[in-house]
This record gives structure tokens, sequence and C-alpha cells, in this order.
């Protein structure tokens, strides 16, 4: 199993969001990574696979292929090169937010095969289960309107066996509940009240973008009713680690949270 101590945050995140940098670093060990673009880091850096191994995808995502976004786009091999990161380069379009994993255990949204039609799908999936050292590989939609195509702000690996969900009541989360199911998986629900945002855009009440290390959960919170039950839900589900919440109303408003922003 593939906890740590230590955590990975932009720099460029400290300079625009120094209180909330403070309030983890309260709780956490951190590093900070110099010279990115943008402070959504888990989708650029690196992608642990089963054996420890890390393994680097191409960095250019649908949604940032328009020239106007081209600024946003870190150069994540000359990153990793500077801190010292040894790597396996894999010529696949890729973002970390669109991978959930533990263990041997891989989640991969649908997007990946729109971002590579130039590959099979067969072909896609070989080589991940290759580079990722998996057969426990399993490809799941995105949310219709998330324009990442991301799945961690949709579900987290408890363990082996059981999988935490947002407590969605859409067509998306049954189909998705349908869809665990039937591979054999325990789903437990998150509380999950987006509903008043303005624009979609907005994470406010998205729990489920947690972080967690050997010992804590940094939880995301909102001044909403549903905080607590998101700490009593988790409290139960991670009975041997302490639940932190952190405010993130004002992160919320950029789309991403703390597992957005955060590499482990």
């Amino acid at each position: 199993m593939y906890y740590h101590f230590m955590i990975s945050i932009s720099s460029y995140f400290n300079n625009r969001y120094q209180i909330l940098f403070q309030e983890i670093k309260k709780q956490i060990c951190i590093q900070e990574i110099p010279n990115t673009k943008d402070i959504w880091v888990r989708d650029f850096m690196p992608i642990r696979n089963s054996k420890g191994k890390w393994i680097l995808f191409k960095y250019f995502p649908k949604y940032l292929q328009n020239p106007k976004f081209h600024h946003l786009i870190s150069d994540n091999q000359t990153i990793c090169k500077d801190l010292g990161i040894e790597y396996e380069y894999v010529d696949i379009i890729m973002d970390g937010g669109s991978v959930v994993y533990k263990n041997d255990l891989y989640f991969v949204s649908e997007r990946v095969f729109t971002d590579n039609p130039k590959l099979s799908k067969e072909k896609i999936t070989e080589i991940l289960k290759e580079k990722l050292a998996t057969e426990n590989l399993h490809f799941l939609p995105a949310m219709e309107k998330d324009f990442t195509g991301h799945l961690d702000g949709v579900l987290y690996i408890i363990d082996d066996n059981r999988i935490l969900i947002n407590d969605g009541q859409d067509e998306y989360t049954e189909n998705l509940k349908v869809r665990l199911k039937d591979l054999g998986f325990t789903i437990e629900f998150l509380p999950y009240n987006p509903c008043q945002n303005k624009t979609y855009q907005s994470a406010r009440g998205i729990y489920i973008n947690f972080i967690e290390t050997d010992s804590k959960i940094l939880l995301p919170i909102f001044k909403l009713p549903e905080d607590e039950m998101a700490m009593k839900k988790l409290e139960k589900v991670f009975p041997n680690k302490e639940i932190c919440p952190i405010d993130c109303n004002d992160l919320a408003k950029e789309g991403g949270l703390l597992h957005c922003i955060s590499w482990d």
C-alpha cells in the first residue's frame, strides 16, 4: 500500500491561496512543486503503478487544447526532472484527475478514448494495463456536464472491496451504482450537494475530493448543512483516521478541491 507522509502542492497555489495553504500545512507535511502554470498538480504529475513506479502521461487534455488555454499547460517532464523524479513517459493523453486508484485497482475515465482518437479502445486498454502493471482496471463514464471528464470528484476507493461515491439523486449516480455493483464492489455514499451552485463549474458541495494520508482525511467543507454529515460518514468509513475539515468555498469556485490541488 502506498500511503505517504508528504503531500505535494504547487508553489503557485501557495501564492494564490496563502491562507488555505497554511491551513493545509497545519495538518500535513507539504512539499512545494515549483514552475507550474496552474494549481491542479494532480492532473499533470505522474501516476504510480501497482509496482511503485511513476508513469507520466502526455498532458494535453481536450479542455486545454484551445490555443487560448495553452498558457495553462505545465511542462510535466521538466517539472519531474527538476524534482529528481524517475518516471516512464507514455505518449497517451490522460490527466491525473481522470484516474482514481489504490494498490492495484484503477478506475479510468472513458474520456481517455476521445482524447486519443488515433488509438483503438483495445490498444489503449492494453497499454494502460501494461504500464500500470494491473489487470484490475475499469473504465467508467464521466458526468456528462463535467468538461474535464474527471473521476476524482465522483468516487474514491476505500479499499479493495469498497467504493465511496457521491450520494447524487440522478441518473448518472444510479448508472454508476449499477456498474460498480456488477463489478462486485460494495458501495458507500458520501453526502453531495452542488444543487445551489450558480454554475456547473463550481465544486461547492462535493465532499469526495478530499486528501487521504496515513493518519488523516482532509475534508473540504463549505458551510453547508451537509458538512457535518460528511464528517460523520468519513469517521465511520475511516475509523482510525482523524477527519480534518478545511474551508474550501473560495477554491471551489474554480471547479476543483483538495484532491485536485495535491499530489502524492
